[in-house]
């Protein structure tokens, strides 16, 4: 995908962020253990994004969908991926991630000067959840520290 629009793009990543903070809480209630703890620890981060672009959203009078409705959207993704093993998630999180950070690297070199470190968290939270699946698949006993370590960046 090739993006040339700063505040519509920027706009729908925010949106996807709403999706992404209910999909993994109810993921996490899915799960167990390890999975579990790195699902709720994904949720915290999407919510932290959120928090933490509240400027931008005022900067480009960004008018976001309902966030409850972009939830329950999350929600029902999550019902979808409710028998997906956490191998296979992590799996999933390999081979589709890397297309948010081709898409984010692209929506930062559009961004206004104002907007470079905002884009720049938001990329490096897709770059730290890839990161995290990828030691998780090695079998890293600190793979959760990766995800602990961003979260410490947006509370």
């Amino acid at each position: 995908t090739v993006i040339t629009e700063f505040a519509p793009t920027l706009q729908l990543f925010l949106e996807e962020e709403f999706i992404g903070d209910a999909l993994f809480d109810a993921l996490a209630k899915f799960h167990e253990g390890r999975a579990r703890q790195a699902f709720q620890l994904m949720a915290e981060i999407e919510r932290g994004v959120i928090a933490t672009m509240g400027p931008a959203i005022a900067r480009h009078g960004l008018k976001l969908a309902d966030p409850e409705g972009l939830r329950e959207d999350g929600r029902c993704e999550a019902e979808a991926m409710r028998d997906m093993s956490w191998s296979d998630f992590l799996s999933h999180v390999d081979e589709d991630y890397p297309a948010f950070v081709d898409e984010l690297e692209q929506l930062f070199r559009l961004a206004p000067k104002a907007d470079k470190a905002d884009i720049q968290l938001f990329l490096d939270h897709e770059v730290a959840i890839i990161d995290f699946a990828a030691a998780e698949q090695n079998g890293d006993p600190k793979s959760v520290d990766i995800l602990t370590a961003f979260l410490q960046r947006v509370t």
